[in-house]
């Protein structure tokens, strides 16, 4: 079992148990009590678990908001992400210059285009930023400068909107907490969802990736209506549920270019 399926199932049994004694943890996961207290140190710097003597637990609401949690997101709906990463890599080109937000579904692209060469990427990730800068084949990683949020990896705030207008894009990438026909992308977070308003106005085109867990779902602010939306890149969980297909159909119907990743 690799590292993200790994800690995937540690918030899995936390979810169901609420806490849970670092021994048993080991002993449920089948690894040594090393390769647990690894996971849980890191899961704990996310924000994602709280250690007490002898084991682990779920943090309250209060400490970690499970939507800015990027270790949380991170190790979900994994497969989801990574068919709908490799579909939106294999859109860039040797010397674009694009724009990514700092989801993890957008972190998912990352491995799909370390064959690409002289490409820039502007970005207000920081995890997605430290991920590029160790491939080689990058020209350059511009960081959008704000307020780094707690546990999220997201830079946010209105300080970088003079450095947004002197750049531009081919693509931005980008995705939100949830996505329909009617609202497009939203999401419910004031700061960053301006910071993506501003980097789709500095795009040629965007490609929103939304797994299809998020389809038919609307957050609390729509930031990216579908007219702007160039295409989609979803999952074929989508083809399962009919409320899904049908923002899918919605979509098509309106113009969007609409990509479905096998899972």
């Amino acid at each position: 079992m690799v590292n993200t399926e790994r800690r995937k199932k540690i918030l899995d049994i936390l979810e169901t148990c609420g806490k849970i004694s670092t021994v048993e943890l080991g002993e449920r996961l089948g690894v040594t009590g090393a390769t647990v207290r690894s996971d849980i140190r890191d899961l704990e710097r996310a924000g994602a678990l709280v250690r007490y003597h002898g084991g682990v637990a779920l943090p309250n609401a209060s400490q970690a908001p499970s939507d800015f949690n990027y270790m949380v997101r991170s190790v979900s709906e994994v497969k989801l992400k990574t068919a709908i990463g490799r579909i939106a890599g294999g859109m860039v080109s040797d010397g674009d210059t694009i724009f990514m937000d700092a989801s993890s579904t957008t972190f998912h692209m990352i491995k799909f285009m370390k064959d690409r060469s002289d490409v820039t990427v502007i970005t207000n990730g920081l995890h997605t930023a430290m991920e590029l800068q160790s491939l080689n084949s990058f020209k350059s990683v511009l960081v959008l400068g704000g307020t780094l949020r707690p546990h999220s990896g997201a830079i946010e705030g209105m300080s970088s909107r003079e450095m947004i207008k002197r750049l531009s894009g081919k693509f931005y990438f980008v995705s939100g907490n949830g996505f329909s026909a009617e609202t497009g992308l939203s999401g419910n977070n004031f700061y960053e969802i301006e910071l993506k308003k501003l980097c789709a106005e500095r795009s040629k085109h965007i490609v929103a990736l939304v797994d299809s867990t998020k389809i038919g779902r609307d957050s609390s602010s729509g930031f990216i209506p579908t007219s702007r939306i160039g295409t989609l890149i979803t999952d074929s969980g989508v083809l399962d549920d009919p409320v899904k297909r049908d923002v899918v159909d919605k979509c098509r119907k309106a113009g969007v270019e609409v990509m479905i990743a096998e899972v």
